[in-house]
């Protein structure tokens, strides 16, 4: 392999490489866009693309890769490079806020501390509120001298307008099932396409499936509800306090349904089968919803509310199924 190409390979999955090199050749011709709007399909590696991205701009020898060895080059690694911001959601609400864009706007009219970029990151973008956005328009339209702006976003339609227009999309690809298959056996997952069924096309999260923390979690979490049915927006309040946190729950939760309704048909279909896969389908409408930017606790709720008449019914039909057996 070319020493570009191992450059790549080490920062990048390989459906990202031709994207990370184009963006390179055109900061090497001058034409790299100030601002930028990353858009990729969720687990699919869109923060891994623009670290590696942002790491290399950093670098104050910019070759195929980050040298490892600049002052630039350390600092990123170390997590406290002055010329790095990264900017995420805070508040209840999880939106960034025109007081984080203050902020933003007061440290850019510093001067860099190094030879090189100032890269600031926001993600994800959509959760821009409105007037945050209108503070930061003219930024994005003219950001000074050596500063990149990363708009990473996984639901790109909602992009406020006005944000989408003042940028250049580049959209970041996804991996054929085959590429996405052959990357897990590379990272040394041996199941790694029984993980691809629970995530298609999302191989990132398919090799990030380590829910072994909050599992017992949301299993004990269940339990109460099943329990004492009139607890449920505490316990939707527990496993959704946060968007994070919803969509952590609701993979984990389709996830066990998954695997029940393919234990419940290997057995021959049952009551137990139809819970599962409606289940299934409930986690599916549900993260649906949170990302059409539902409040997390809502979705949770609505689908919990389904969730516990499915138990029901289907505590009800194995009854009937047993009588009948007898």
């Amino acid at each position: 392999m070319s020493q570009d190409g191992t450059a790549i390979a080490e920062a990048v999955p390989p459906w990202q490489h031709a994207t990370l090199r184009e963006l390179q050749r055109l900061e090497r011709a001058a034409r790299l866009p100030q601002t930028m709007v990353l858009q990729a399909a969720r687990g699919t590696g869109l923060e891994r693309f623009a670290q590696a991205l942002t790491g290399w701009l950093l670098c104050q020898q910019r070759t195929n890769a980050p040298c490892g060895q600049c002052d630039g080059c350390r600092q990123w690694q170390a997590g406290n490079h002055p010329d790095a911001l990264r900017i995420l959601p805070e508040g209840a609400a999880q939106e960034i806020t025109v007081d984080q864009v203050r902020v933003v706007t007061e440290l850019l009219s510093l001067s860099r501390h190094h030879r090189g970029y100032r890269v600031v990151q926001l993600f994800p973008a959509e959760r821009l509120n409105r007037n945050a956005a209108n503070a930061l328009l003219k930024t994005l339209e003219e950001p000074g001298e050596g500063t990149v702006f990363l708009l990473l976003s996984e639901q790109p339609r909602n992009l406020l307008p006005t944000v989408r227009s003042r940028a250049q999309v580049i959209t970041v690809p996804r991996p054929s099932e085959a590429q996405a298959r052959e990357w897990l056996v590379a990272q040394g997952i041996s199941d790694g396409e029984n993980r691809l069924a629970m995530y298609p096309g999302q191989p990132i999260r398919a090799l990030e499936d380590e829910d072994q923390e909050t599992a017992p979690l949301f299993d004990t979490a269940l339990q109460q509800l099943e329990a004492a049915p009139s607890e449920l927006t505490q316990v939707a309040r527990r496993v959704a306090a946060t968007r994070e946190d919803a969509t952590r729950f609701l993979e984990w939760l389709a996830t066990q349904a998954w695997n029940d309704a393919a234990s419940h048909l290997s057995a021959g279909p049952s009551i137990g089968t139809t819970c599962a896969v409606e289940t299934y389908q409930l986690t599916l409408q549900a993260r649906g919803a949170l990302r059409a930017n539902t409040p997390p606790q809502l979705a949770v709720e609505s689908l919990l509310v389904s969730w516990l008449a499915l138990r029901a019914q289907s505590r009800k039909g194995a009854g009937r199924e047993s009588h009948v057996g007898n």
